[in-house]
């Protein structure tokens, strides 16, 4: 009897295995994203996009495997973001990854009737731009990560690398809610750190009267902080700040490693990877069941420093050895 058990055993236990892994297999949850690209002519968006298929895989979310991945790129036109939008809710994607703040704004209006979970990611000013009511509680069928590093943070650098500064500039242009925003952070920042502040703000249409706003601020102030403002940091209008601060001889503290790179003297900022990472985390919480708005939103945990070294000889700053070690790019 013992021998006739073992055998039954030793035939059906095999094959009980093969049915119940076979039956978790049938069983695992295939997910669709839908990811709506705002361009991709700027390098930031592409590293933001890579950083999101990393920080899906490394969770085991994979294209191919459990994953259905639609990628599509408005290439910032707004009409074309939105049209994008509207064919993700007709695919009944599970979730909208918005790259970008004209993205978001667009997968937030494609899906006012059928309320698909949007998480974005590389937008400037979540909150100002309407996309969120609040960190904690957006208020609507979104969560994500923003690029903003707080400026009170970027100023605590900007101090150690300019023990001296007393006045600065803080020089916007009103055509974007991101700008007005952040602007306005900049001048309460300042206040706090007892700098006398020189803020120009300015509409698009004096956009060719530029170069005498910076001259203003060069000739008045020991330093010139460009917010977060997606119209001044364009590389036209960027040159020509540089151009005309270095002329004066004042340092330019800007929101971008690319900043820096063009000519800035430094920018506290996020990394792009590591943001789109970050924002795995929330898109998978949502693909597991979770409202959007039980997700706070959130501001980059990594936080790097970009120093340009050759600028700061040009304008005749020394920089501490101290600081330069805590920089994360240098450009010599």
């Amino acid at each position: 009897m013992r021998r006739l058990l073992r055998l039954l055993v030793w035939i059906l236990v095999p094959g009980l295995i093969w049915a119940v892994s076979s039956g978790c297999q049938e069983k695992e949850e295939h997910f669709h994203i839908g990811v709506l690209q705002w361009t991709e002519r700027i390098r930031p968006f592409e590293r933001t996009y890579k950083g999101v298929l990393d920080g899906l895989y490394s969770k085991g979310f994979k294209q191919g495997l459990n994953l259905k991945i639609s990628y599509k790129n408005a290439e910032q036109d707004k009409s074309v973001a939105l049209k994008i939008g509207r064919e993700f809710v007709k695919e009944d994607v599970d979730v909208i990854v918005a790259l970008g703040t004209g993205s978001s704004l667009a997968a937030l209006k494609a899906t006012e009737d059928k309320r698909i979970p949007i998480v974005f990611s590389i937008a400037g000013a979540p909150k100002a731009t309407g996309l969120i009511q609040d960190f904690n509680d957006s208020g609507r069928n979104i969560t994500g990560v923003s690029m903003r590093v707080p400026v009170r943070t970027q100023f605590e650098l900007f101090k150690e690398i300019l023990p001296g500064l007393k006045k600065i500039g803080i020089l916007y242009c009103t055509e974007t809610p991101q700008a007005i925003s952040t602007g306005k952070e900049a001048a309460l920042a300042a206040r706090e750190f007892g700098w006398e502040r020189l803020v120009v703000f300015f509409p698009a249409q004096e956009l060719p009267r530029l170069s005498e706003k910076v001259k203003f601020l060069a000739r008045k102030a020991d330093a010139i902080y460009v917010p977060t403002d997606p119209v001044l940091d364009s590389p036209e209008n960027l040159n020509t700040i540089i151009r005309v601060a270095d002329n004066q001889r004042i340092p330019v503290f800007a929101v971008t490693r690319k900043d820096v790179e063009d000519g800035a003297l430094m920018a506290v900022h996020c990394d792009f990877y590591e943001i789109g990472k970050q924002a795995a985390n929330p898109i998978i919480q949502v693909l597991k069941g979770v409202d959007p708005r039980m997700i706070p939103s959130q501001l980059p945990t990594m936080k790097k420093l970009s120093l340009n070294l050759t600028k700061a000889r040009h304008l005749g700053i020394q920089i501490r050895r101290n600081s330069i070690l805590k920089a994360d790019n240098i450009f010599d």
